[in-house]
């Protein structure tokens, strides 16, 4: 039992040493010519800070999004149906971005044996001219070379209704918008 107190106290001591060797702070000895007042030319210290920023983003989409009702002159449109309000899609970054889109499987989950393709639906940007058939593939929408303390762009769907694979029901895709630097 004694040589197990003796051995902790040891280790203590060795921790405790290097603990204070770790500490140890910068210091500067100040000589006065004047018993009341240092010369600050001659007594001052200087410590270096050191910061790592890493790239660092943040992307915001204002609102889900509901597409409107599709009525019959909807189905083999060639334009489909729009949403009508854009959400708006935010990013902030120290410094250049890319975002991308894509789908997270090849279909819409609908109703029993439906097949109704990622790529009906299409997105756009008032960045674009033409809208984007959306696949599990990523598709660049929004980039900028610099940093950014809250670029926005307005994003709309439009989404393709076909006679033969979208029977009634309630439809779902995800959308998965990616940040990445460039």
């Amino acid at each position: 039992m004694k040589v197990t107190r003796i051995i902790a106290a040891a280790a203590m001591s060795a921790v405790l040493a290097g603990t204070a060797q770790a500490q140890a702070t910068p210091s500067v000895n100040c000589v006065s010519a004047s018993a009341t007042r240092f010369d600050p030319a001659t007594c001052f210290l200087t410590n270096t800070v050191t910061a790592n920023i890493p790239w660092v983003a943040r992307m915001e989409l204002a609102s889900a999004t509901t597409l409107p009702t599709p009525t019959a002159a909807d189905f083999g449109a060639a334009a489909g149906r729009s949403t009508t309000t854009p959400t708006v899609l935010t990013v902030r970054a120290n410094a250049g971005f890319r975002v991308t889109v894509s789908a997270p499987s090849a279909t819409w989950t609908g109703p029993a044996g439906s097949s109704k393709p990622s790529t009906d639906l299409r997105i756009f940007t008032d960045l674009a001219t033409t809208p984007v058939a959306l696949s599990s593939t990523g598709v660049s929408i929004f980039s900028s070379t610099s940093a950014s303390a809250g670029r926005a762009i307005n994003v709309g769907y439009s989404v393709l209704y076909n006679w033969t694979t979208d029977g009634p029901g309630a439809y779902t895709l995800g959308v998965n918008y990616t940040l990445t630097s460039p």
